[in-house]
């Protein structure tokens, strides 16, 4: 005679036993009810079973054909022609049916497939929505480089001709006037101004800042 399964043995010995109030036999002892899944769950399963989930233990009982029966109160019943009260010796014919055992492995490894296939996509299109706000961000360097570059210049421009003009009256209140416009174009890129001073942005062609760009630029 074989020996049953730790599992068919423990679970055995449990309702065997009756010292449990969470898990009985039928009148008939030709099943057993789970009374309280939560208790059993809670009190048994951690002693007693490598699982400390009852639906784990629900689905390995199904492995071994047992039939399950739902009863009122969240209650299961469990029914096994080799597992049957007062018989341990028809225990060790209560085997895992291999062909449930395979087709549940094989569907645990497609789910597991599909997982792992979604994340990649999910992945991968965060990356390229990466890609697309790097380059953006890229190009908006580029721009506010050339319009700190050539500002410099004309400031340059301006300090030089002033050291060589004693200016007027009236070419510095528009020397004033041009200082202003250049601090209005560090405040806001206003387009009106930079236009008559940043001839280069012209050949650049600012881009429309799409809505998931981390920086906000004026289009130019």
């Amino acid at each position: 005679m074989g020996k049953p399964k730790i599992l068919i043995k423990n679970l055995y010995e449990i309702v065997q036993s009756e010292k449990f109030d969470c898990i009985k036999w039928t009148d008939d002892g030709r099943a057993f009810i789970i009374v309280n899944p939560e208790e059993f769950q809670n009190s048994i399963m951690p002693e007693y079973f490598y699982s400390t989930q009852i639906k784990s233990l629900y689905r390995q009982l199904n492995s071994y054909g047992f039939k399950m029966r739902s009863l009122e109160m969240n209650q299961k019943m469990f029914s096994h022609k080799w597992f049957i009260k007062g018989n341990i010796s028809s225990l060790y014919k209560v085997e895992r049916q291999k062909s449930q055992s395979i087709a549940y492995l094989d569907k645990e490894k497609n789910y597991s497939i599909v997982l792992m296939r979604e994340e990649m996509k999910q992945l991968k299109e965060e990356l390229e929505t990466l890609q697309i706000q790097q380059n953006s961000i890229l190009k908006q360097i580029r721009i506010h480089s050339i319009i700190q570059t050539q500002i410099c210049k004309n400031i340059k421009k301006i300090c030089e001709e002033q050291k060589k003009f004693n200016l007027e009256r009236e070419q510095e209140r528009k020397l004033v006037m041009y200082f202003t416009s250049m601090f209005e174009i560090f405040k806001g890129f206003q387009f009106e101004i930079a236009s008559k001073i940043i001839l280069e942005l012209q050949d650049i062609g600012g881009p429309l800042t799409p809505s998931f760009s981390p920086m906000i630029f004026p289009y130019i």
